[in-house]
This record gives C-alpha cells, structure tokens and sequence, in this order.
C-alpha cells in the first residue's frame, strides 16, 4: 500500500522523562486491588497467592524506587556521592537521605519498622535459597488425619508473612515513607511523575519523488 501522506521536514522534540518508581507503585497497586477483591469475594486459591507474591515484589521495588529517586534528586551534581549512594542497601540509603536531609526516623516504628521485613522478602524472592522444615522430626500425639493435616497444612516461615495484612501494612507504610521523604527533600509530588514534551514542528514540505514521478 503507497504511503499518501506528503515528505515533511520537521524539527523532533522528545524531551521525555520515565521514572519507573510510576510503574512499580502502579503494579503494586493493581495486584492489591486483585487480592482485595478476592478475599472481598472468598476467592483465596493459590492463583491468588502468586498474586499476592507479585504484589509484595512490587511493593518492595516501589520503596526502592521511590528512595533512588529522591537520592538522585539530592545528589544531582555529585557523580562520586552518587556512585557511593547506588551501591548501599535500601536501609543505607535512606540513613543517606536523613543524613542529608535531618529528618528524624524511627526504625522502630511504622513506617519504617516495615522496611526490614519487606525488603528480607524481597530478597529472599530474588536469590532464592532452599528452605529446610523445622524442626525436621519430633514426638506427637494425635490421630491419622491430624497428623496428615498438619503436614499438608506446612508452610514456610516467608510463606506465612505473606499474608493480606501485611501486605496492607506494606503498601501503607511506603507510600507514608515516600510522602515523608519527598517532604523532607522539598520535591512536589508532580515533579516524580513521568512525563514530558514530545512532537514536531513543520519546517517545510518535501516533494517526494518515486518510480512514477521519474516514468512521467
């Protein structure tokens, strides 16, 4: 099919910025949604767990976006403070950012108090490890099907902190750090969005030549 449309020359803007802290909060967002509406609706299946998996994931990414990001911003014009920065681990850098910024955190408390087991999970999910039962025998009394119940019914100890709680609790508290630690950075919530100029302004027409024009 011949393209109709006339050549064009043109002056191309794509001044575009991505944060992907946009999209990391967005994913973590929709899979609670999901898993709201399916406890909501007595849908609890496994199905639902990887759901709940993904959500906890994103959750985790989204804190780290969210603390890079305001690293960067802080940082901007620092290369060696910066390359320093991007190496530390989540809770380093945001002992950075106080650092810089004085605002006080209680690692004890929510929000914060959230991070350390949020971001185990996290790592546990992206180098996993092999995870041994415990204790592996002991001496009980019971009938046949108790016994059988209680082993199928096993599940690991980060299996169990996966639950709708907590992901409500973690959801919560990093969205509360990231409002906290924008404050205390001076950066307004618009200035994180991803977004940008983008089109093109006509300089001229361009005739186009092709096979018919050269035939005629």
């Amino acid at each position: 099919m011949t393209d109709k449309q006339p050549r064009i020359r043109a002056k191309i803007t794509n001044d575009w910025v991505d944060y992907p802290h946009n999209d990391l909060s967005n994913a973590a967002w929709f899979f609670r949604e999901r898993i709201k509406r399916a406890f909501a609706e007595k849908e609890r299946t496994d199905g639902i767990f990887l759901d709940m998996m993904a959500c906890v994931t994103m959750i985790a990414f989204s804190l780290e976006g969210y603390v890079n990001f305001i690293g960067a911003k802080l940082l901007d014009g620092k290369p060696d403070e910066w390359k320093d920065f991007e190496h530390e681990t989540v809770r380093e850098k945001i002992k950075a950012i106080r650092k810089i910024t004085g605002i006080e955190i209680d690692w004890n408390k929510r929000p914060y108090v959230t991070t350390a087991k949020l971001v185990d999970l996290r790592n546990m999910l992206a180098h996993p490890k092999a995870h041994k039962a415990e204790p592996r025998e002991w001496i009980a009394e019971g009938t046949d099907s108790a016994f059988k119940k209680m082993l199928r019914d096993y599940e690991p100890e980060w299996v169990k902190i996966i639950s709708e709680a907590f992901i409500d609790e973690a959801y919560e508290d990093v969205e509360a750090i990231w409002k906290s630690l924008l404050a205390a950075a001076g950066i307004e919530e618009h200035e994180s969005w991803s977004g940008g100029l983008q089109g093109f302004e006509l300089i001229d027409y361009h005739r186009r030549t092709d096979r018919s024009d050269r035939q005629a």
